[in-house]
């Protein structure tokens, strides 16, 4: 009987397994496939409508040879030439994404806005875009602090619809970003 048992036993774990391991829908289903079924087609249908839309801008970055030789003679920032793709958000925001992943040029550029820094969102009006970030993750010395404002507003100054540049934190002015450089006025130009 126990004989029995075991080969019943390892029998329904085989077929276990060999349910478990099988492909969900493999070639020989009866299942129609997603562009066959039109009350499936709607599913993906937020995805292709949102209009991507593309620019090239530049963005800047700290130089690597200045922050290792404190050499007053070099560029501070560095302009990268980048095609950013936005849809869902606007491109003030996609560009601040893009500063905030750092440069493609990583041998000689870096970032200098905090890795901890939550971006809440970006509104342009009459030519002042309001950055506002979080003030949780918003830390760092005073380098950091100065190269964050001014990559962020040598980035959004290229364009033709802005003319300021506001920090905000938790859409709040505030007097710093992180303790050391005053932001209460917009910026209308790179500061250093």
């Amino acid at each position: 009987m126990k004989k029995y048992i075991s080969i019943l036993l390892t029998l329904i774990m085989v077929l276990t397994f060999a349910v478990a391991c099988s492909p969900k829908n493999s070639p020989n289903d009866d299942v129609n496939p997603p562009s066959e079924n039109p009350e499936d087609s709607g599913n993906n249908e937020d995805e292709e409508d949102v209009p991507t839309e593309s620019k090239e801008v530049t963005l800047y970055f700290a130089n690597k040879k200045y922050a290792d030789t404190a050499d007053e003679s070099l560029e501070k920032l560095i302009g990268e030439k980048r095609n950013i793709k936005y849809s869902d958000i606007s491109l003030e925001e996609a560009i601040i994404a893009e500063l905030m992943k750092g440069p493609e040029d990583e041998d000689n550029l870096y970032t200098e806005i905090p890795p901890t820094a939550k971006l809440i969102d970006v509104k342009v009006e009459d030519s002042l875009a309001s950055v506002n970030f979080a003030s949780e993750g918003m830390n760092g010395g005073s380098m950091q602090e100065a190269f964050t404002i001014n990559q962020i507003v040598a980035s959004l100054l290229e364009l033709d619809n802005i003319d300021k540049v506001q920090f905000l934190l938790d859409g709040e002015k505030t007097e710093s970003l992180m303790g050391h450089y005053g932001i209460d006025q917009p910026f209308d130009e790179v500061t250093f």
